[in-house]
């Protein structure tokens, strides 16, 4: 109502009453839309700062700014020392989030700024729920994850979500190569815009040397690094259930289509309609990444040597069932 009055006053004014760009993504829907980008070659300080680069690694010390009621996991929201604003979250699925960025990273999909803190400490942490195990009365915390918030250069669009069987990229192998990537990593977490107000599935839009471009993204990767499956199997960040899941990982090749073991939430829309013609063009992609690059992406990401190693292992297992396919 109070906009309406706004608007009504404006125009008697001047005539004019320009629509709110937080309201509606209209003016960004003209914008060029982007999926994926040849990806360069990743090198070890890549694998180890992911895609926000070490440049801007979290700095202390960090203030609080709120506690953030959404999500599975515990998460706060704090500001640097540089004034930057952090989205910090605990729990199981802090290693799979930060792994999952680099990963998308090397095969050319966007990702957030995503980082590794073994320990810290927040100041001004007051009133605390969720978080209170996780943070304590003096502000210290252990293993989080710190993910960059409101860059200028990179903002989201609300109301832009996308669903797996509803966007621009339909039939095309930049699609079915993250889909690919889905089943990779085991995010069973597929929620999309048909998940009315509870998408993974977002855009951003990226602002670079005076152009602008619609990045769609996978936003949250945490269900990842686990068993797949229905509600009573399916976790996080658990190398035996992954491991275990590997051996199911490729079924076999049915009419040229791929049969996956793959199970999770639009599980079905992932697993459909992807080719070996698919697998064959992300296959470049995905065998330039070395073990010990993925074990390096792991660690930074807060895995044991131990756990790094287990979930390389697999994670070649899976690639290697895909290149038989395409052979």
């Amino acid at each position: 109502m109070t906009r309406l009055v706004t608007c009504i006053l404006l125009t008697v004014a001047a005539a004019v009453c320009e629509p709110n760009p937080a309201d509606t993504p209209s003016r960004d829907q003209a914008l060029p839309k982007v999926l994926w980008r040849a990806p360069r070659q990743m090198t070890t300080e890549d694998w180890t700062c992911g895609p926000g680069g070490c440049d801007r690694v979290p700095m202390p010390p960090f203030q609080f700014v709120k506690e953030d009621p959404g999500g599975t996991n515990p998460k706060l929201t704090v500001r640097d020392a540089k004034g930057r604003t952090w989205s910090v979250k605990f729990g199981a699925e802090v290693i799979p989030e930060c792994f999952a960025s680099r990963f998308l990273e090397a095969l050319g999909y966007a990702a957030q700024p995503t980082y590794f803190l073994p320990t810290g400490k927040i100041v001004g942490v007051h009133d605390l729920r969720r978080s209170r195990r996780m943070v304590k009365k003096d502000g210290t915390f252990t293993k989080a994850r710190f993910e960059l918030r409101g860059q200028p250069d990179l903002v989201y669009v609300k109301g832009l979500d996308w669903s797996w069987v509803d966007n621009p990229f339909r039939g095309t192998p930049e699609l079915a190569g993250l889909k690919i990537a889905m089943m990779l990593l085991s995010n069973w977490d597929a929620k999309d815009a048909r998940d009315i107000g509870d998408s993974n599935n977002g855009v951003f839009r990226e602002a670079e040397e005076g152009t602008s471009d619609l990045l769609y993204e996978v936003l949250d990767w945490g269900a990842s690094l686990g068993r797949w499956g229905g509600q009573l199997r399916r976790d996080q960040s658990d190398c035996a259930g992954f491991a275990e899941d590997t051996r199911h990982f490729v079924k076999g090749v049915r009419q040229n289509e791929v049969e996956w073991g793959f199970l999770g939430k639009h599980g079905e829309d992932l697993t459909a309609g992807v080719s070996v013609e698919d697998v064959r063009w992300l296959m470049p992609y995905l065998l330039r990444i070395t073990p010990e690059q993925m074990q390096t992406g792991l660690k930074a990401s807060g895995a044991t040597e131990r756990e790094a190693t287990c979930w390389t292992t697999s994670i070649e297992n899976r690639i290697q069932q895909l290149q038989a396919i395409t052979r």
